[in-house]
């Protein structure tokens, strides 16, 4: 990973300061973690329907038939 001030690459995933200009890491490593958490809570359904582009048709069908 590198440093989002300066550049330079960090190895350690936990690092909450760089060594190097001493810019703070902790947002970056939480956006990353966060990123990952969402991709891998996606279920099936959920992943086919955005590979096809169909997730806002499924969504307005799902909410028309709650209406009902």
């Amino acid at each position: 990973m590198n440093c989002p001030n300066c550049s330079k690459e960090y190895f350690v995933k936990d690092q909450k300061i760089c060594e190097y200009c001493g810019s703070d890491l902790i947002n970056e490593t939480q956006t990353h973690q966060a990123t990952e958490k969402k991709h891998e809570s996606k279920s099936k359904l959920d992943s086919f329907l955005d590979d096809l582009g169909l997730k806002n048709v499924y969504n307005r069908i799902k909410k028309n038939l709650r209406e009902l």
